[in-house]
């Protein structure tokens, strides 16, 4: 009767740390993921919404490396895998709490991080070749016209806005003329699509590696 109940522990823990190593998987998809999101928008984000995702990724590689020793140490009934493991995975629920509150946290300052970021660079518009490209690629993905409103653009490109605020990628001033009157101009401000793409996946990292650190609980 021992025997059965002993073995019926162990597949239960074999059980219990296949979720662990799926948890893992997800931690560092989901990490991959979003910094790959985040890395198309890096000139208008701060270190700081890289880190966080980094961070995932390191804890996604470390609950892999702890469901090894868990499961090593189940089939093996070794005492001294089973302790590392119990720390391993003490470790990595509080990552994985600091990782989801930093998440919230970047939540809370991506509309003035975005804001301030998108008038700093639109300054080197027509000036830089790297940040013009950057800015028609945004405007014309996101069909989105300034930082806050279409009229940013006037004092920078005196009185005029980029042909990719009327949906052309031709650059700033072309032989065409894109005006505020134009019927084709994009009306919403880049700060509220690009503020919005980068909430939602900060609110996905945060709810998901918050859920997966309660569930290893």
């Amino acid at each position: 009767m021992l025997n059965k109940a002993s073995l019926a522990i162990k597949y239960l823990l074999f059980v219990f740390n296949l979720i662990i190593f799926l948890s893992g998987i997800l931690l560092l998809t989901l990490g991959l993921s979003i910094r790959n999101v985040y890395n198309q928008y890096e000139q208008f984000l701060t270190e700081h919404y890289f880190t966080v995702p980094s961070l995932l990724i390191v804890i996604g590689l470390t609950v892999l490396t702890v469901s090894f020793f868990g499961c090593c140490g189940t089939f093996k009934e070794n005492n001294c895998m089973m302790i590392t493991f119990g720390f391993l995975l003490a470790s990595c629920f509080l990552m994985e709490i600091v990782g989801g509150l930093a998440g919230f946290i970047l939540l809370e300052k991506t509309h003035s991080v975005v804001t301030s970021k998108l008038h700093e660079t639109m300054m080197f518009y027509n000036k830089t070749t790297h940040i013009t490209h950057i800015w028609d690629g945004l405007q014309t993905s996101l069909h989105c016209c300034g930082a806050e409103k279409l009229d940013d653009w006037y004092p920078i490109l005196e009185n005029q806005l980029p042909m990719s605020c009327c949906g052309s990628y031709d650059g700033a001033i072309d032989h065409q003329n894109c005006t505020a009157s134009e019927p084709t101009v994009y009306q919403q401000p880049c700060y509220v699509s690009l503020s919005k793409i980068v909430k939602e996946n900060a609110s996905t990292l945060s709810g998901v590696t918050i859920g997966i650190a309660f569930l290893q609980v």
